[in-house]
């Protein structure tokens, strides 16, 4: 048996009496450390700012902050997907639209920092309340929202006299002329959220909808889907070209930003990606309001949300995390400036924040009587809405209808594939 020293013992003990005395664990056990899974930002100085807002929330706490990115598209879902089933990883993710009613038995009720951002800013927007409340508990806290504008070279119009388009029907018209001068409608119709996020304006402001206000019939069968698929065959062949049936998200961006789009359907990140790397089209860019039809104007919103998986063994710090990038004034403020106006703050007292006034070409996002809505509208949220978002139904019906299926057999189709996920 070894024997301990005087030295050691006296080390030892009052190590031991000091940590009783304080009621605390040593500095080592002290060491607190999240980490924070969110995805890359469409205005790329907006993640560095938030790295920046890390590395000074350590330094004020004393908890580390890790931050990983990851696509927003299937990479995103993989990885919540995979953190799940494993019950690790990350403590706090990112989450997009409905993602919180999809893993809400995963999620911690955040209902208590919700409530205090509320008192302070206002309740959150509409979009964020349907995301990311969920069976009457927070789910994840609203952290900004994102809206869809008609991004659209106004060079080009006055060069050829072409009036602003108000409606989807004047989009047709002027989409004819701009593929004649090279330079076609960029409007994706594959795979990807841009895709629906413009699907759905489209199929809303003709009359249609996926599901009805039960959240139970599916209601995609409709004369208002004919109009909408009718109206997409004809910008297909006449407007656009082949290339949108195989765009990500980021290709219609790209298209305005290389100088051959004329017009795309999104929120203000392209404008803001080609003034930030100095792109000659960045001049020529301009947004107005997104476009209406026969039954209104109906606009897509992208709220985002910051969740914490119930798994996690640092919910506490997390919470703190939390509290200091949104809920401290200054460190909003400067997170949203930081985005450019593409992070929209979700409080209803900040809605005239002072980033919409950093450019004229952010008028288009002073929203006044705006009916935005958030995937699957007039649906109430739900897992089941989500699902027939992530299986990307209305873009895969318009894309058949566009390729040569009829547009009774493409909406059939929907309707049966709407119908599996619900009864699902």
């Amino acid at each position: 048996m070894n024997r301990v020293s005087r030295r050691q013992f006296l080390t030892t003990s009052a190590g031991i009496a000091g940590i009783l005395a304080a009621g605390v664990p040593p500095a080592r056990g002290q060491q607190r450390e999240i980490s924070y899974l969110c995805w890359n930002n469409f205005a790329p100085n907006s993640d560095k700012k938030l790295a920046e807002i890390g590395q000074r929330f350590t330094k004020d706490t004393g908890i580390k902050l890790k931050i990983d990115h990851v696509s927003h598209m299937g990479p995103q879902q993989s990885k919540y997907a995979s953190e799940v089933q494993t019950q690790a990883g990350h403590d706090l993710v990112e989450m997009r639209m409905h993602f919180p009613w999809l893993y809400e038995p995963q999620l911690v009720d955040v209902s208590d920092v919700v409530t205090e951002l509320e008192k302070k800013y206002g309740k959150a927007l509409g979009s964020s309340y349907e995301g990311a409340h969920v069976n009457g508990v927070w789910r994840a806290v609203p952290q900004y929202h994102g809206m869809f504008v008609a991004t659209y070279r106004e060079d080009l119009f006055k060069q050829a006299s072409l009036k602003v388009p108000d409606t989807w029907e004047d989009l047709y018209t002027v989409g004819k002329e701009l593929k004649k001068m090279g330079h076609p409608v960029g409007i994706p119709i594959s795979q990807n959220y841009d895709s629906i996020s413009t699907a759905g304006p489209v199929l809303w402001s003709f009359g249609g909808m996926e599901v009805d206000k039960d959240g139970k019939t599916v209601r995609i069968n409709s004369p208002a889907t004919v109009q909408m698929i009718e109206w997409y065959k004809k910008m297909f062949r006449d407007c656009m070209e082949p290339e949108v049936l195989s765009w990500s998200d980021a290709s219609n961006n790209e298209s305005i930003q290389q100088g051959k789009a004329g017009w795309i359907h999104n929120p203000v990140s392209a404008y803001i990606v080609a003034k930030q790397r100095k792109l000659v089209t960045a001049d020529g860019i301009n947004h107005h309001r997104s476009l209406g039809g026969p039954s209104g104007r109906h606009e897509t919103d992208t709220p985002r949300h910051i969740g914490i998986w119930k798994f996690s063994k640092n919910v506490e710090p997390a919470k703190e995390w939390i509290r200091y990038l949104l809920g401290k004034r200054e460190v909003y403020d400067e997170y949203i400036m930081s985005g450019d106006a593409f992070n929209l703050p979700t409080y209803e007292k900040l809605q005239d924040h002072p980033v919409l006034r950093t450019d004229p070409k952010y008028a288009a996002l002073r929203g006044e009587g705006v009916q935005y809505h958030t995937y699957g509208w007039p649906a109430p949220p739900s897992d089941k809405v989500q699902l027939i978002t992530n299986t990307y139904l209305l873009p895969n019906m318009i894309a058949k209808a566009v390729t040569g299926t009829s547009t009774k057999d493409s909406i059939a189709w929907a309707e049966t594939e709407m119908k599996k996920v619900l009864a699902g």
